[in-house]
This record gives structure tokens, sequence and C-alpha cells, in this order.
């Protein structure tokens, strides 16, 4: 078992590839509140940087011993590298400081560029599948109102899987569209299914049966250039398009 000693507040510097983007003074004075009555159960861990220590995972903890203005905290020293310290820092928030899905995202992203390895192998690392992994990293397609939303709790992440699907320039519309109204997660898929299945049914027109349509109106317009009284109509179904040309006798 790692030795656990007591190393100056002062002395320790966050991670520098911290995942975390937002740490809530609520929630950090919560955790300062429980660790004054039943004092740090979990100690942080931390390595060693030339005259100082650089924090690699308990980045809260480290806060709520600020907050209450302790001088020291009990630490775990590691030797590792760079890569080595941003992984267990992922690996540690995601398992223990719920990181919203956008610092996950990120957080993932940036240790596959750092220490090289594929989606497969960061997921074995994280015990997740690698779809789970692809998921996450698909997240950071979105746009950062959508992404910001996610952080927020404005959406959740399965809101934002759902606006994947949603063709860039209607994007801002069915975002805004999904959070004033408060739509469940749900009721979102339903919406965009339905918006989709609409597009679909519209491009399948204008794709596949608008040849025959321009032929039937060229024979229409032979027609009533020939001085023959005719009507020509298009009725749109939702698997057929329906078109008309009545003739006078």
């Amino acid at each position: 078992m790692s030795e656990v000693i007591k190393i100056k507040v002062n002395e320790i510097v966050p991670n520098r590839s911290q995942p975390r983007l937002d740490f809530y003074d609520e929630t950090i004075e919560s955790l300062a509140e429980s660790i004054k009555e039943n004092g740090l159960l979990q100690p942080i861990t931390v390595r060693r940087i030339d005259d100082h220590y650089e924090l690699v995972a308990g980045e809260r903890r480290y806060r709520a011993h600020m907050y209450l203005g302790k001088e020291e905290i009990d630490a775990i020293v590691k030797e590792m590298s760079d890569d080595e310290s941003a992984t267990l820092s992922l690996i540690e928030n995601i398992q223990r400081e719920n990181l919203n899905a956008v610092e996950q995202a990120m957080a993932m992203e940036r240790i596959m560029e750092k220490e090289n390895i594929t989606q497969d192998k960061l997921a074995e690392r994280l015990g997740y599948k690698q779809s789970t992994v692809a998921n996450k990293l698909r997240l950071l397609k979105l746009p950062d109102y959508v992404k910001n939303a996610i952080s927020r709790g404005t959406i959740t992440e399965r809101h934002a899987r759902a606006l994947l699907k949603v063709p860039a320039e209607n994007l801002e519309n069915v975002f805004m569209t999904i959070t004033n109204r408060n739509y469940t997660v749900s009721k979102t898929e339903e919406y965009i299914k339905e918006l989709l299945d609409k597009d679909h049914h519209t491009k399948g027109v204008s794709n596949n049966a608008q040849i025959a349509i321009n032929t039937l109106k060229q024979a229409y317009e032979m027609c009533r250039k020939s001085g023959i009284d005719a009507d020509f109509n298009i009725t749109e179904y939702a698997d057929n398009v329906k078109i008309t040309i009545k003739i006078k006798k």
C-alpha cells in the first residue's frame, strides 16, 4: 500500500491536464464541511516536480482544504510521466468526481492525442466499451452553444446525441425548440425523427420523382399549346406522388 504523507497545501499546483472545467463553489463548500466534520477519508495523489508537487487526483479535496485554510493535506506521492498523470486524472475524475460529458470527451481526446492511442485502447484503460468512448467523442462535433448547454445541465448527453443527427443548417432551430419547450429525451428523439422523416420524404420527391414530374408537365404544356383544354394537379402522399392530368372531351 502506498504511504500517505502530509504535504503543505501551498506546495501543490493544479494538474495541467485537469479534465474538470467547472468547479461549483457550493459543492466545494459542502465537501469542506464534510472534511471539517469527518476528516479527509481519501488522500489526494500528487507527483513530485522540481521543488513542488503537481496534483494528479483529488482536485475538489485539494480546493476544499484551501477553502478551510488548512496548511497541510494527506497525500500519496507517485512517480509518473505527464501522460500517466493525465490518464490517472481523467480516470479519477470519471470514477469519483462526475465530469460532465463534454469534459470527459475533451479529456479523452487530449489523452488520445498525447499518447497516440486508439479509442479501443483508451476504452480498455477506462473500463468502457469502445462505443461509449466513440459516443463521447462525437459530442465534440457539436457547436459551442450545445456543448455549453451540456456543461450547464440544460440538456443531457442523450439530448445531445439526438442532436447529432440534425443537419447543421437546422440544428440551432431544433436546439431552441427542445430547450424552450423543455422536451424530454424521448420527446426530443421523437421530434427529430419526425423532422428527418419529413426531410427525407421531401428530398425523395425532388431526387427520385422530379424527372417524371417534369416529363408529364412538358406533356401537359404541349397539350395546352395545342389548344387542348387540360388541367394538371400534383398531390403528395407519405410514400408517393399522385399526378393527375384531366383532358376535357
